[in-house]
This record gives C-alpha cells, sequence and structure tokens, in this order.
C-alpha cells in the first residue's frame, strides 16, 4: 500500500493536502516535503520541524490545510505545492508516496500570445551595429565552407551549433573563408560577403569568435544560401552575463556546458557561478574539505535536510577543482570568464552546520532571514572566521583565473550579531557604531584579502547601500571600498543610487533578469513572483540605462540575468524558465537596449529558437 497525496489550491487559495490509501495511525508517523513559500498557519497537523522551507509535520487527520505567505499576484502556481514528499513512520523507516498533479480550484488560464511576424528582419540576436543586405545570394553547396588549415583547432568550439545544422568548415573544399586581423575594438568584427569570399576582420579572440556566432546565424536562417552584405557589429557594454544558482540545485558539467553554449549563441560573455547558500557548498577546497564530503549534499538521514525537492534519499554534487578547470578552459573558447560566487556572511546555514566555530557560540539571540534559517550568517567577530576568510579566498583566487570574486552580502538579518559579546567587544575596540559599520569592516577586510591575490571583489547591491526592500535585512554603511563591482538586484533605482554613489555597476534587477520569476499569474506557470512576472516582451521592452545621468553611464559595466534554482525541482523545468528569456536580455545587454521594434525581433526570435530546438532546447512561448 503506498500512501497517496493529492495537493489542491482551494477556492480561496488554501493549499490542501489529502494523505489517502494508508493504514497508519495519526501522531504516529512525519509527514515530510519542502515548499517555495513559507507555511504562516496550519490546520490538522503541527510542524514538529522546520529549517528554511523544508517541513516534517505530525498529522491528526487525512486533511491539512496550509495558509502559505501571500504572493504579489494574489494566487499560486505549479512550483507552489509540495516537492519531495515522503513519510516517516513511527520506527524511522521511509514510506514512498505517490504524489498527484497539483489542482487549482481557481484556474487561471495562460494568455494567447499574438502570432506577429515580419517577413523583412535581421535574424542575428543580438542585432548587429551595421547590417546591410543585398538580394543577391552565394551558394553553400552542401553547406560547406572552406578555411585555412590553420583554423582547424579554432572551428571545433562551434561543433554545438555546426553538427545540428550540418555546416562543415573545412579544409579540402567549400566556399571560401578568409581572416583578416586588422585594428579593431575588443569583441569587435566585421563580415563581407560577396560573390567570390566570406571574410572576416578582427582584432582578437572574441571578435573572430563573434563573427563566425553570427555566420552561423546566418546560415541556419538562408539555408543553403547566403546574401552578400556588409556587418560591422561590437558591443555597447563589457558585462553581459548569466547567473545560474547551483547551490539549491546541482547542476553537472555538462548541464552548464550546455548553458554556456546557449550563452555563446548570443554573444553573452560572464558566467555569474553562484557555488554556495543556505541549502549547500558546492567548491571543494583542499583547506576545508568537510564543506563538500558533508554541505555538498542532503537528504532525511543527513545533515543537510532535503530542501527544494530533494526528497528522502541523499542527493547532490560538488565541483572538484579539476572540474572547475574543464569548465573555465571550455567557457574560454567561448569567450565566457567564469566568475564564482561564495555567499557570505549570511546565506551560510550549511556551512555553520559544519564549521559552527564561524559563530559567537555565547550569543543568546537567534535570528532568521527572510527564507527562514535560523543562525544562518558567520560572525566577523571571531578569529576562527577571519582565519577561514583568508584561506578560502586565498585557494579560491588560485583556482579561478578570471579577476572578480563575488562574495555575496545580501539579505544579512537585521538581528543576526545582536547578542553577541564578542561583537560588542570587536566593534568597541575598532570604533564601530552599528552593525552596518562593522559590514563595512568584514566587506574591507575581504576586499583587503582579494587584492593581495590580485582580484577585484564583487558583492551584491546591500554590500554598498541599505536594503532597498524591506524584508528584516540589513546593508551597509556607506564606508566600503569604491572598488567593489555592484549587482544592483533589488529593484532597477539601486542601480541608480548605486552609480551615484560612484560603484560601477551591474543592472540586474528581479524586475526583469530574474528568470525564477514567473512569466504570467496562470496557475499552469512554473515559477515565483516576488519582484514581477516576466514576459520575453517586457525584457525586449526594457531600456535598463534610461533614468541613468549622463555622468555616471561610464560606471555601467554591463547587464545580466539570473536563474535562482529553489523551483527547479526536476531538470525538465530548466529550459523554459531560460529559454526564450535569456535570448532577448542577450539583445538588450549587447548595446544596452533593443533598437527594433516587437515585431522585428519576435521574428528573429522565433528563428533562434528553431536553431536551440534543434540543440535540443525547450522553450516558454512568447
Amino acid at each position: 500500500m503506498i500512501p497517496e497525496v493529492q495537493p489542491i489550491f482551494t477556492q480561496n487559495n488554501q493549499l490542501k493536502i489529502d494523505i489517502s490509501n494508508h493504514n497508519l495511525n495519526h501522531g504516529e508517523f512525519k509527514f515530510c516535503f519542502s515548499l517555495v513559500y513559507s507555511i504562516i498557519s496550519i490546520e490538522g497537523a503541527v510542524i514538529v520541524k522546520k529549517v528554511g522551507r523544508y517541513y516534517e509535520l505530525n498529522t491528526n487527520q487525512n486533511t491539512i490545510y496550509l495558509t502559505l505567505q501571500p504572493t504579489r499576484i494574489k494566487s499560486y502556481n505549479l512550483s507552489c505545492g509540495p516537492e519531495g514528499v515522503f513519510i516517516i513512520n513511527k520506527n524511522e523507516k521511509h514510506l514512498q508516496v505517490a504524489l498527484k498533479t497539483l489542482i487549482f480550484e481557481n484556474e487561471i488560464k495562460p494568455p494567447s500570445y499574438e502570432n506577429i511576424y515580419s517577413d523583412n528582419f535581421n535574424p542575428i540576436i543580438p542585432e548587429p551595429q551595421v547590417a546591410n543586405f543585398k538580394n543577391q545570394f552565394i551558394n553553400l553547396k552542401n553547406l560547406n565552407i572552406k578555411i585555412n588549415s590553420a583554423n582547424i583547432d579554432f572551428f571545433e568550439v562551434f561543433l554545438p551549433y555546426s553538427e545540428v545544422l550540418d555546416i562543415n568548415f573545412n579544409i579540402q573544399e567549400g566556399f571560401p573563408l578568409i581572416f583578416t586581423k586588422i585594428e579593431l575594438k575588443d569583441e569587435e568584427y566585421k563580415i563581407e560577403v560577396n560573390e567570390n569570399t566570406i571574410e572576416i576582420f578582427y582584432n582578437n579572440y572574441a571578435g573572430k569568435f563573434y563573427a563566425i556566432i553570427s555566420l552561423i546565424q546566418l546560415i541556419h536562417f538562408y539555408k543553403n544560401k547566403l546574401p552578400y552584405c556588409n556587418i560591422e557589429d561590437k558591443p555597447t557594454l563589457k558585462w553581459r552575463g548569466m547567473h545560474l544558482d547551483c547551490a539549491r540545485q546541482f547542476y553537472s558539467v555538462n548541464e552548464i556546458k550546455r548553458l554556456l553554449s546557449y550563452m555563446a549563441l548570443f554573444k553573452l560573455n560572464r558566467f555569474h557561478w553562484h557555488l554556495t547558500d543556505n541549502e549547500a557548498w558546492r567548491i571543494e577546497l583542499d583547506c576545508y574539505p568537510s564543506l563538500t564530503s558533508i554541505g555538498a549534499f542532503r537528504g532525511y538521514n543527513q545533515l543537510i535536510p532535503p530542501f527544494y525537492g530533494s526528497g528522502y534519499s541523499k542527493c547532490g554534487g560538488y565541483y572538484s577543482k579539476k572540474n572547475i578547470l574543464e569548465l573555465i578552459e571550455f567557457a574560454k573558447k567561448l569567450n565566457i570568464e567564469i566568475m564564482p560566487e561564495i555567499d557570505l556572511p549570511a546565506h551560510s546555514w550549511t556551512l555553520l552546520q559544519i564549521k559552527p566555530e564561524l559563530r559567537d557560540q555565547s550569543q543568546n539571540l537567534q535570528s532568521e532571514d527572510v527564507g527562514n534559517y535560523p543562525n544562518n550568517t558567520i560572525n566577523p567577530s571571531v578569529e576562527e572566521t577571519s582565519i577561514f576568510l583568508k584561506n578560502i579566498l586565498n585557494e579560491i583566487s588560485q583556482i579561478f583565473a578570471f579577476e572578480v570574486v563575488h562574495v555575496g552580502v545580501d539579505e544579512r538579518p537585521r538581528q543576526s550579531w545582536e547578542g553577541s559579546p564578542k561583537v560588542i567587544e570587536f566593534m568597541k575596540k575598532n570604533n564601530l557604531k552599528n552593525f552596518d559599520e562593522l559590514q563595512d569592516f568584514y566587506m574591507n577586510n575581504i576586499i583587503s584579502i582579494l587584492k593581495n591575490n590580485k582580484k577585484r571583489t564583487a558583492a551584491w547591491n546591500e554590500a554598498a547601500l541599505s536594503p532597498h526592500n524591506d524584508i528584516g535585512s540589513s546593508g551597509s554603511s556607506g564606508q566600503i571600498d569604491k572598488s567593489c563591482l555592484i549587482f544592483a538586484w533589488e529593484h532597477p533605482d539601486v542601480a541608480i543610487e548605486s552609480l551615484k554613489k560612484g560603484f560601477e555597476t551591474i543592472i540586474c534587477p528581479g524586475q526583469k533578469t530574474y528568470f525564477d520569476m514567473a512569466y504570467n499569474n496562470s496557475t499552469s506557470e512554473r515559477g515565483i513572483c516576488w519582484a514581477a512576472t516576466i514576459e520575453v516582451k517586457e525584457i525586449h521592452e526594457w531600456k535598463p540605462i534610461e533614468g541613468v545621468a549622463e555622468d555616471k553611464k561610464q560606471h555601467v559595466k554591463g547587464i545580466q540575468g539570473q536563474l535562482w534554482s529553489e523551483t527547479i525541482t526536476k531538470k525538465e523545468y530548466f529550459d523554459s524558465m531560460i529559454n526564450p528569456r535569456l535570448a532577448t536580455l542577450a539583445e538588450i545587454a549587447w548595446r544596452s537596449k533593443s533598437f527594433r521594434n516587437w515585431t522585428q525581433f519576435r521574428s528573429s526570435l522565433l528563428n533562434s529558437v528553431e536553431l536551440l530546438s534543434k540543440m535540443g532546447w525547450k522553450f516558454h512561448k512568447f
């Protein structure tokens, strides 16, 4: 007999859970699961364990009613039901459960998308600055393109694209392709196609690579021919990034390579690798091997419980130095640099289960962050913390070639250091008036350690500013080193504030760039919505530099998308959360806005989605 669980969102938006097909006595078993929204109140059961949004309940009837924290759209979707459900009986034996499809008594249907299409559009995304096409064509017989033998190795990186299109870059036969090196800016390129040759002009590897990417997009659209054309192109913004949260869910090396290949197809050049959080520690370090041997795995019988759909069994993984170097080398060939993120001082619940000495053990006040993790913040006044920071940052600096290391600093609970005698003593000794000044002291120490390793520090906006949203967290007193690269995530206004204070800034507000947000308020969608719901068209219409003063635009370093992984409880959900929103964001990131209307861009995007589908990517309607 396998217990069956039927979750239902009722007419009044309560989560009703019916447990049937069992002969268990209520009060003698534990009903275990995780959610993406916190439980506010409960009927029919009591919570016996809660860490973050992982719950264990003792039931007193077969039907449980949960009131969840409210959403900004006043409704819920497919991501909001119980995940990773299992039962533990009175003998601590694991019972499998049949989890039925989530039902909505108030179904909200998805929107209908207008099927508009132009016959006249440029198929390249992002759109080049200059592109002149003639109504004359060359014939690419059997899609053979003849290259110089010196470039054979260079073309291997394009196999994920050329194989699905049957393009054959070879030295024996085909239409001739010539590379000419000239004086151009970084990432700039030119393409000239005429009756005799395809000629590519470039100055460095990036320009050469992007020229071929544009050529591949053209070949996909025009099939076995190419128009005579000249293309001149270069980006406006240096940093065009994508972030992936590998702490909430673990992604294999091949899954990350697949994302990197997607990024490169649209000329994105920075991969922000989120490696630690409350739920896991994913980077192997020689200085503290237990961080991954324990902190990279979770399950019912593990030190780290089964957050975000993990379920009963042990699961997870981490990245060895060999894995990291493999990905760095792979990314480099795609003109992508990899920036690691170690999320501190908060977002450290898992770290503190393994290394509790990073807190003041005499602290008499418990804090909790916005995700319901208790005491999740390391303490900068503790000597072990100083040693720990120096050790991990020195080793991470040796592993990663890229010049920037991200150190988090978001969502530090306001009370995280209250009640700590060591903090009080430390603040008196260093003439610090409040906890925000203590955070800045902590940050400047990190910046100094990384400078000694010839690295630049990056952090979320709370490292330099007060929090924009009142979620019980704190920020900066305004005294950190201006060399820190700020990622402005909370709201579009935050970027303007960061730029005014003289920080180089990556513009990445949740309202436009967080791909864990649902597309719309349909109950059949996936994703959360604390910032917004984000349709593809809304990203296309975004003008991130609008409102930035002329004398501050020089500090806009770039644009970045983010995928936080709380809702990616199955890998099949991954593609449609990203695709085609990331391709659309790439259009904005290249030149700071789109210079074509929605009909023209949508037509180009349909073409790109067709290519991505050949590469195995699923996509969301748009």
